[in-house]
């Protein structure tokens, strides 16, 4: 939130678990529009493949924010 607020784009990357989390916190910091990016719960206790399969996945959406904003 410190980079947002230094004008710099950032992108949260939450599993869907604590999507509405991630949101929450977001907009009682004042930022109901930040870029949120939700990728499949869980990311612990899973294969490193599988991780990155869900990292493959999301990296569009992420670059996508980043660049054209939400």
């Amino acid at each position: 939130m410190e980079l947002e607020a230094r004008g710099i784009p950032t992108v949260v990357v939450a599993t869907s678990s604590f999507s509405a989390l991630a949101h929450q916190v977001a907009e009682t910091y004042g930022m109901p529009h930040a870029r949120v990016v939700v990728v499949e719960h869980p990311l612990g206790g899973i294969s490193p493949d599988d991780v990155l399969a869900r990292a493959d996945a999301a990296v569009e959406s992420v670059i996508g924010l980043v660049t054209r904003g939400s």
